[in-house]
């Protein structure tokens, strides 16, 4: 919504406002990870750390657009004050379903939940960011935005205070286990940033015959069905081992996927795309109670996960080059690349491969 806001209301030039967005992303990267730390050693701290957190990032957010008029620094500072709040509450809530959902079973349930969710918020930001683009003033519908998104996420301050998260295990004599298994972290970015970056590869496609029958506005309907009904799919995650031998497969099916929109991006195509993006996230966040070692596990999860997000941008933007759009062709190829990606992923959660003793 920031991008959409700088680049059509404010004219800012795309690769400035690219460019700003990536610096606060990977600020945010690098607190989602002090703040797993820091959880893992103040486990009581998670209720105060979040409302202050919740509290600073709301009152910053309509700056981070609100202030383009006075250049890219004001946007850099107001994008950095949101960002590295936001992760003192983003990972103490993530963290929350090791309590809430201890088992993969129970995750599973919890992570439909934040599937629905997220398809509902993406509905509304949606909704948000064209009543701002047709608006004379933004800022009363920023700030009610802001102030909405802070008394929802206060609810879940209470459960913090009445569930302190769980401190690590002591590591013992000749325990080298991580906070996260390295195949199942690497396998994720990999799957992330090569379908995040295929969802947004096909927005810079040409439309013309035989390549784009549909406009960007129905391709960003469909991903977002198919995200959302992701929630729909009937998984039984029994425990890690189970979980991780789904995500491969799920990977797997990811990569057909892509080739089948490298043949033809259609509404059905693109739906099937967004379904597999939801159900490789639905699974990972699923196995994180069982793979997470304290809150640093989920520090790094989280930072991996914005991380990946810059990263397809970056991808995308390799496969373009300076152009706007894809060359007739070249796109194809862009998708069986990812394609490839995918079943990387797939191969990296191999039983063999992945340890989670």
């Amino acid at each position: 919504m920031t991008l959409y806001v700088l680049v059509t209301l404010y004219r800012i030039d795309p690769v400035v406002a690219g460019t700003l967005f990536l610096f606060a992303l990977g600020a945010n990267a690098v607190a989602d990870l002090g703040v797993g730390v820091w959880l893992d050693r103040h486990p009581r701290h998670g209720a105060m750390l979040a409302t202050a957190a919740l509290a600073v990032s709301a009152a910053s957010f309509p700056a981070t657009m609100l202030l383009a008029p006075h250049g890219g620094f004001a946007v850099l500072a107001a994008m950095l004050v949101f960002r590295i709040a936001y992760a003192g509450y983003d990972v103490p809530h993530n963290a929350l379903m090791a309590r809430l959902a201890p088992e993969p079973r129970q995750a599973t349930w919890l992570s439909r939940g934040r599937t629905i969710g997220t398809g509902l918020a993406g509905a509304v930001v949606a909704y948000c960011a064209h009543e701002i683009a047709t608006a004379r003033t933004i800022g009363p519908v920023l700030w009610t935005l802001s102030a909405t998104a802070f008394m929802i996420g206060m609810l879940l301050v209470p459960l913090l205070a009445r569930l302190p998260l769980i401190p690590p295990p002591p590591a013992q004599s000749g325990d080298g286990r991580l906070a996260l298994p390295w195949p199942f972290l690497i396998a994720s970015v990999t799957g992330i940033v090569a379908l995040g970056a295929l969802a947004k590869a096909v927005l810079h496609v040409p439309v013309f015959a035989g390549t784009a029958p549909i406009d960007a506005a129905t391709m960003l309907l469909m991903l977002t069905a198919g995200r959302t009904l992701s929630a729909l799919v009937p998984l039984r995650i029994a425990d890690a081992r189970m979980g991780l031998r789904l995500l491969g497969i799920a990977y797997l099916v990811a990569a057909l996927v892509a080739i089948a929109v490298a043949l033809s991006i259609a509404a059905p195509a693109l739906l099937t795309l967004g379904l597999a993006m939801g159900v490789t996230n639905l699974i990972g966040w699923a196995l994180l109670p069982a793979l997470a070692r304290g809150a640093k596990g989920y520090g790094i999860y989280t930072m991996a996960s914005k991380l990946a997000l810059g990263g397809a941008g970056l991808a995308l933007a390799t496969g373009l080059g300076r152009a706007p759009s894809f060359a007739p062709g070249l796109f194809a190829w862009f998708a069986m690349l990812v394609a490839l990606a995918c079943l990387a992923a797939a191969l990296m959660l191999w039983p063999r491969l992945t340890s989670v003793s």
